[in-house]
């Protein structure tokens, strides 16, 4: 048995969590995103199944593996394209501070209750660092085409 690694980026699709709770916030103008730039490297959720399903069948695959698709962007430009594609407004920008400030009071409410936080400085701190990832490897190996090569084209699966 070898093993495989397929690190996936941010994966969008119909059911997915984060895509039906932004399109849940959105819907009721609740979703605010930091004004700072934080570049992102998404994967259609066809995409991310099929290179799984191809990662079981191949015996001769080991190490890891990036999973994205061929273009990278900015997390404000795609929360305002996917709020464009829904008919909703973008999501409204705030400080970075705003969202430290919420995860201590989530922190510190979960302290005293003595709950979970359902948000909390590592999580922000996570959220706003850029991720982009080389997929050459991921082409060369696994699947050389996407089916959902790029956010406008994975924009029919929402």
């Amino acid at each position: 048995m070898k093993p495989l690694v397929l690190r996936a980026g941010v994966i969008y699709g119909r059911g997915v969590k984060l895509t039906e709770a932004a399109r849940k916030l959105m819907k009721w103008r609740l979703l605010p995103v930091w004004s700072e730039p934080t570049w992102v490297h998404l994967l259609a959720l066809p995409d991310f199944l099929r290179i799984v399903e191809i990662g079981c069948e191949r015996d001769h695959l080991s190490g890891i593996y990036n999973l994205c698709d061929d273009q990278p962007m900015i997390l404000q430009e795609f929360l305002d394209a996917i709020a464009e594609h829904w008919r909703y407004s973008r999501p409204w920008r705030l400080p970075p501070f705003c969202f430290s400030l919420a995860a201590v009071l989530c922190e510190t409410r979960a302290t005293i209750f003595r709950t979970r936080a359902p948000l909390t400085r590592d999580i922000v701190q996570m959220a706003m660092t850029s991720v982009v990832a080389d997929t050459a490897r991921m082409k060369k190996e696994i699947l050389a085409t996407l089916r959902y090569p790029t956010l406008k084209e994975g924009l029919a699966l929402l």
